[in-house]
């Protein structure tokens, strides 16, 4: 009996938080959109939707705040808005035969659990990026007007991300009054491919070259793309690339830049993701003779738009994917 029990390798429930620890390790990495959401947890007993709230600014215009002696002025009245987010469950499973688990050369389960950790990061990354992709506030790459006026269409062979479209980009964001994501950067998410154009602008090489401090932490060394004009560079290869969208078939990628408290992430505070994983003999009438065990993921994410001006989009083309 011990001998059997010794057979369900990798399986035993006392090892169940081994495995939780390399689904989370694994898919961590590639939490890049969620990383950067206001995270609002719901509560246990909570419902399974959350309520954000926002105060307006108060208009000031001039002279409207000018008292005149012994008169009371008119009576100002913030303007408060209301965003909802509600919860849905995600996941994914697998069955592992008997055979294949007891007698494949590689450790199965583990190897399954790595694999779902990958594509549990990359799932409810997409889940955020959705959302973001939703927002109003686009700018196209070497448009004549850049914000707003143009099209996805209008994006073409050699409108590429450069070091003028994210001044452009920061100009909007500083407008918008939006406050810096984090520490002092507005943060910008963008493509390798994208990175490779934007770091061979001269401006932006000759900034990393001279004004950063020399040495192996240069991000001309490291390959960490770094900071520049008060914005932070994030790679991904999860952002949207519409595939022959542009002109001449170019496709168009996107570039998002955003700033403190754009968007929120919530998630149950009671059903956080983790592995789930059922071992062999434990089916009942699903399985009879215990011939598979079961392994996968399971979570439950929202996310929503808290602020369309704090929160933008650059449609542009890569030197990768020229129009034909």
């Amino acid at each position: 009996m011990a001998m059997e029990m010794l057979g369900l390798v990798g399986m035993l429930p006392e090892l169940k938080q081994t495995y939780d620890r390399i689904l989370l390790s694994t898919a961590e990495k590639n939490f890049v959109f969620m990383n950067y959401g206001e995270k609002r947890p719901i509560p246990a007993r909570g419902g399974k939707s959350i309520e954000f709230r926002r105060f307006e600014n108060l208009v000031v215009n001039a002279g409207s705040y000018t008292l005149t002696e012994g008169t009371p002025p008119s009576v100002t009245t913030a303007s408060i808005n209301t965003v909802s987010c509600t919860i849905d469950q995600y996941g994914m499973y697998s069955q592992i035969s008997d055979m294949l688990e007891t007698q494949a050369f590689d450790p199965i389960i583990e190897e399954y659990a790595k694999r779902y950790g990958y594509a549990m990061g990359e799932a409810l990354d997409y889940v955020v990026r959705d959302i973001v992709d939703a927002t109003t506030t686009i700018q196209y790459a070497d448009a004549s007007v850049r914000v707003g006026t143009s099209g996805v269409g209008a994006t073409g062979s050699g409108n590429y991300l450069d070091a003028a479209e994210i001044i452009e980009a920061r100009r909007t964001m500083r407008r918008a009054n939006a406050k810096p994501a984090e520490g002092n950067n507005y943060v910008c998410i963008i493509h390798p491919d994208n990175a490779k154009d934007l770091f061979e602008d001269p401006d932006i090489v000759n900034a990393f070259q001279y004004a950063q401090a020399r040495g192996n932490d240069n991000p001309l060394f490291t390959g960490v793309l770094g900071d520049w004009m008060g914005v932070r560079f994030v790679e991904t290869t999860n952002l949207n690339i519409r595939s022959s969208y542009g002109m001449s078939g170019a496709d168009v990628y996107e570039v998002v830049m955003l700033g403190k408290e754009a968007y929120a992430v919530t998630e149950l505070d009671v059903m956080q993701a983790r592995m789930v994983i059922h071992p062999r003999g434990t089916g009942g009438h699903t399985d009879p003779l215990e011939q598979y065990s079961t392994i996968g993921w399971k979570a439950a994410l929202g996310a929503v738009i808290l602020n369309q001006e704090f929160l933008l989009k650059i449609y542009c083309a890569s030197s990768r994917t020229p129009a034909a």
